[in-house]
């Protein structure tokens, strides 16, 4: 894989982390109950996590490919009870999920060790 295609990946991943971000706390908000929890708590359902399924370890430096795919798998499954919590109409445990040290120490980490990552890949 090329440097550039390497980059645009992660700068992907890196966009939509932030697009479901958003997306949960806008679902925690309008109180939508109909989120896909099953696909959001997987970390296999992404675009991202299909693409890095697909990474070897020795690819762009096995440390990096190792703390990102943990980070990765932590993160949908915070998200993933997040998005439960809604579906089960709790939008106010929802918002407080979001803002709580699970969620948002996965989601801060995973940003840096992307960001990181793309840096040196």
């Amino acid at each position: 894989m090329t440097d550039d295609a390497f980059r645009g990946e992660i700068s992907e991943a890196i966009r939509a982390h932030a697009a479901w971000k958003h997306r949960l706390l806008t679902a925690a908000r309008n109180n939508e109950t109909d989120l896909p929890v099953q696909d959001i708590c997987r970390d296999d359902k992404c675009r991202f996590g299909q693409w890095l399924a697909g990474v070897t370890p020795n690819d762009r430096t096995g440390s990096y490919f190792n703390n990102i795919k943990t980070l990765h798998s932590d993160f949908h499954k915070a998200a993933g009870l997040v998005a439960q919590k809604i579906a089960d109409g709790n939008p106010t445990m929802a918002i407080a999920a979001l803002e709580g040290a699970a969620y948002t120490t996965s989601s801060k980490e995973l940003e840096e060790a992307l960001a990181e990552w793309q840096a040196k890949g």
